[in-house]
Formats: structure tokens, C-alpha cells, sequence
């Protein structure tokens, strides 16, 4: 394997419990791993958001476990607007009405006023008051009145999801663990183990001081004196066959499960997009282990409830609690991650110099042959499904869906709030969202102009990059601009009619 010092280094950082980080060493081949420093890391493993001088430090061989712009998904208030956000994005279209798995979400001060509005419409209901940015249960509380709501920054409230579906008379969520490995393509794994985690106490609608019957989170519940077993994980093959023996059909939900999951992480893509733009580095070697809690209620919906940014790796539970289960679990997680994205793996010179597009199914069908006890999320199984997911799917999406399923569903535009005009051979468009006049160079005219006669995008950029000394960076060009068009709002895609009950997207990125 070489010699001790050609081993590459691994650094972990950040505010972290000291067990945090015994899973990813542990897993690193000691043969080719050996501690770095904050200067010096093949590897940063690092716990809450690094600086972002850090990612300029990244180049094709190193690798960090974060992708900038995952605040779009892993802080509370922006997530609530990163969803509403996509839905009022691709509203008319299928998926549109799916993504109704996010409760009623204000974020205050600048929603207060909304918030009393529903709640005067929906009296007796109950609120969850969360702050917009922390994790592990810290300062969430149940709100009887609406009208208690702090009206400084900071805070948000949201709707009480009232009818949970119990287990054995408890409250639960279920922690499921999803792992990005790219943007664009976006591909996203999802973790075939996971937990239930239990409240303490036994569920009581009319009791909502009692925060160990309405709370789920381990650090929560830890402080209940008065159970026998305050912190309960149950993995998720003993809550499935628990489901069956109920006559509920696992199967079914958890499909409904990934559905919501997948939805979630496309929505999150652009912020993650445009701000591994702005790294100035070669951004390949990062990826995100999200942790995503889901609640199910009494009608077997599930709910996402929050995206956790470097989830937990502790063990929580005691080992009669379920804590055996959940150390190994986590361990064999962070193994079959380390493994899926090749850690253990010398560089390949010729993958790093490869061209893109061969690039990306290398570097996919290698980590589908390493993925262990990860299952593929994004893209999904039905390439018609996911490319309608996006407003517009990028060139990475599209190649790497041609190569899974051969010929693809061809996407059509038209023309939705624009206008056409012209200031002497030069097409404008007139953005009406925005109020503004674009100035449509060469190509972008040519994109248009085939597009708004019904000429589907892939085949435009077929013909472009036929003619181009560079195919890639022109199909690339070509989806860029249906992207950009669909997000302000000037086209939508052939076959989808606006939604009037869904709101229309500001014309700036979340997140």
C-alpha cells in the first residue's frame, strides 16, 4: 500500500461531541490514512459548517463532507421557503400538489401577521414554536395561542401536525439518512437502515404541557426522570414488520417515503448549485450526510419535519433501549459512505483528468458497485417523473439518465409570461415577473426561438453541440438557459397549467 509517509491525511473539525468523529476514522483504511491538520487534509471530516475559506482549500483529489448552500435544506426557516419556493416552481405539474408534506410554516417577525390570519381560520389548532436555526430539540415548545409567538428574528412557528400515527401509544419520528454525492448530475442515496425514535411518555392530545409526549428528540427526552427508558431507538426493519403485523402495507408508504425524500433534495439543488459556483476550487469532492427526520401521521402521510446538517453519530439510546442496535447501525453508516465514495481508493489520475460527461458515469457506476447498504434515491425510477421534478433538469441530469434508461422523454416549453420584441435584428424579451427587458444573445435567440415553435430542449441542444468545437459546454449552455427562463418564469413546461391556490416564486434564489 505504500509507504507510511505517502499516506493522505484526514482532519475533523468543528463543535463537536467526541464521538462525532470515531465512526469516520475508524472507517478510514489506516494503511492510506493518517492524521492531518486544519492546514494540511485530504480528507476534512467536520462537524457544522466550515468556514468558507475551507472549501477553497478542495481540489480533485481531496474530498469534504459538506456542500455550500445546504442551508437551503439544513436551517428550518429556509427550508420552509425552499419548498414553497419549488412547489410554486413547478406548480401544474403532477408533482406539485405532492409536496404538500411540509406543515404550514411562518417565520417570524415579517409572518406574524399571516400567522394569526390562520390561525383566526383554523381555531383550536396547536402551534410549534422551533427556533429558525438549532438543532437537537433546543428551545422547541407547543403554543396553545398563536398570538404567544415571539415577533422577533429568529423564531418560527408551525403548524402542529395534531393526529400522529403512535407506536405502542407513543409519539415517533422516523430519522432516515440520505447522502448527496453530486449536484449536477444531482444523485442522492438513501440509507436502507435508519431509527424510530420514540417520545417518553405516552401521547395525550390534551395535555400539551407535557413535552415528553409531544417531543421526539433524544436530547429531549434524555431528561425525563420519571421513565424507565427515556430514549428509545427501534430500527426501521422492526417498525416495518411491526407496520405488517398491523395490516399496514410498509411497502406502500415508505415508497411514498422516498417520494417525499427525493422531492426535498431537488428542491434544495439550485442554492446548492449556485453557491458551489461561487467556490473558487474544483468543488467535485464534496458530498452531504443529511439526517431527515419524518413524522407519519394518523392517516399514514408522512411529514418531513427537518433536515439535520452532520446528524448525530453518538449513541443516544442505552443498549437494552436499543443502543447496540443504534451504535452498530451507525457505524456500518458511516462505513458503507466512506466505502460508496471511495475514500479507500488511491485517486485515479485518469478519472480525475476524464472529460465530464464520462466522468459522471464512471464516477456513478463505480459508486453504485460500492454502495453497500445505500439504495439510490436521485434520480429516481421514473426518468419522466424526475426530469418534470426540476423547473428544468441540467445536462448532467439528462446524461445520466440516458444512460440508465436509453431513450428519454422529450421535454417541451412554451412561452409563459414574456414578450417577444425586437430592437433591429436583436430579440429582447420582456420578463413581465420581473418587469424588466433581457437582451437574448445569439444562441439564447436561437434557443428561444426553436423552443417557442415546439421544438423539444433536447434535441435544440442536440443540434447546437453538433456544431460546436465544444458539445459539452454547449448542452450545458443550452439547459442552463431553459433553467433560468423556467425560474423566472417566462416558460413552462407543455402540459402544465398554473395553479392558481399555489404562489408565485419570487424572482430571487432562496437560501
Amino acid at each position: 500500500m505504500g509507504r507510511r509517509t505517502s499516506r493522505r491525511r484526514y482532519w475533523c473539525g468543528g463543535n463537536r461531541e467526541p464521538g462525532q468523529d470515531v465512526f469516520f476514522i475508524e472507517a478510514l483504511d489506516e494503511r492510506l490514512w493518517r492524521p492531518g491538520s486544519a492546514e494540511e487534509w485530504d480528507a476534512c471530516w467536520y462537524t457544522g459548517m466550515p468556514d468558507p475559506e475551507v472549501f477553497e482549500r478542495l481540489d480533485p483529489t481531496r474530498s469534504i463532507n459538506h456542500i455550500p448552500g445546504n442551508n437551503a435544506l439544513t436551517i428550518k426557516s429556509h427550508l420552509a421557503r425552499t419548498l414553497a419556493r419549488h412547489r410554486a416552481l413547478i406548480a401544474g405539474r403532477p408533482q406539485a400538489p405532492e409536496m404538500a408534506f411540509f406543515p404550514a410554516t411562518f417565520i417570524m417577525p415579517a409572518d406574524y401577521p399571516a400567522l394569526q390570519e390562520a390561525a383566526a381560520a383554523r381555531p383550536g389548532r396547536r402551534w410549534l414554536l422551533k427556533p429558525a436555526n438549532s438543532s437537537r430539540g433546543r428551545g422547541i415548545r407547543l403554543l396553545a395561542d398563536a398570538a404567544a409567538a415571539p415577533r422577533e428574528p429568529g423564531w418560527i412557528v408551525q403548524e402542529y401536525v395534531a393526529r400522529p400515527h403512535l407506536y405502542e401509544g407513543r409519539k415517533y419520528v422516523l430519522r432516515l439518512y440520505v447522502l448527496i454525492t453530486s449536484v449536477e448530475p444531482l444523485v442522492a442515496w438513501l440509507y436502507e437502515e435508519g431509527f424510530q425514535k420514540l417520545a417518553s411518555a405516552p401521547y395525550d392530545p390534551d395535555d400539551p404541557g407535557n413535552i415528553y409526549a409531544h417531543l421526539t428528540n433524544p436530547d429531549v427526552n434524555e431528561t425525563n426522570t420519571a421513565a424507565p427508558s427515556p430514549v428509545v431507538f427501534v430500527g426501521l426493519g422492526r417498525y416495518r414488520q411491526w407496520l405488517r403485523e398491523q395490516g399496514i402495507d410498509d411497502a406502500a408508504l415508505f415508497t411514498r417515503i422516498e417520494d417525499m425524500l427525493r422531492m426535498t433534495v431537488i428542491a434544495g439543488r439550485e442554492n446548492m448549485r449556485r453557491r458551489l459556483a461561487e467556490v473558487e476550487a474544483d468543488t467535485r469532492g464534496c458530498y452531504e450526510l443529511l439526517g431527515i427526520d419524518c413524522l407519519i401521521d394518523a392517516d399514514l402521510k408522512p411529514w418531513i419535519m427537518e433536515c439535520n446538517l452532520s446528524p448525530s453519530l453518538e449513541v443516544c439510546a442505552a443498549p437494552d433501549d436499543g443502543g447496540d442496535f443504534e451504535a452498530a447501525t451507525k457505524r456500518r453508516l458511516v462505513e458503507d459512505m466512506v466505502a460508496l465514495l471511495g475514500l479507500n481508493e488511491i485517486p485515479d489520475p485518469a478519472l480525475l483528468s476524464a472529460p465530464v460527461p464520462e466522468r459522471i458515469i464512471t464516477t456513478f457506476t463505480r459508486q453504485t458497485a460500492r454502495r453497500g447498504g445505500f439504495r439510490l434515491l436521485c434520480p429516481g425510477p421514473d426518468p419522466a417523473a424526475h426530469l418534470a421534478a426540476f423547473p428544468a433538469p441540467g445536462a448532467g441530469d439528462v446524461h445520466l439518465l440516458a444512460h440508465l434508461h436509453g431513450q428519454l422523454p422529450e421535454l417541451v416549453f412554451a412561452p409563459e409570461e414574456a414578450g417577444e420584441l425586437y430592437e433591429e435584428d436583436r430579440l429582447l424579451l420582456y420578463a413581465a415577473r420581473e418587469g424588466r427587458i433581457m437582451a437574448l444573445n445569439e444562441v439564447a435567440s436561437l434557443v428561444w426561438l426553436k423552443m417557442a415553435e415546439g421544438e423539444p430542449i433536447g434535441r435544440i441542444a442536440d443540434m447546437l453541440a453538433a456544431r460546436s468545437s465544444d458539445p459539452w459546454a454547449t448542452r450545458r449552455s443550452v439547459w442552463a438557459l431553459v433553467d433560468d427562463w423556467a425560474r423566472r418564469g417566462l416558460i413552462r413546461l407543455a402540459g402544465s397549467e398554473p395553479d392558481p391556490a399555489i404562489a408565485r416564486p419570487a424572482p430571487a434564489a432562496a437560501g
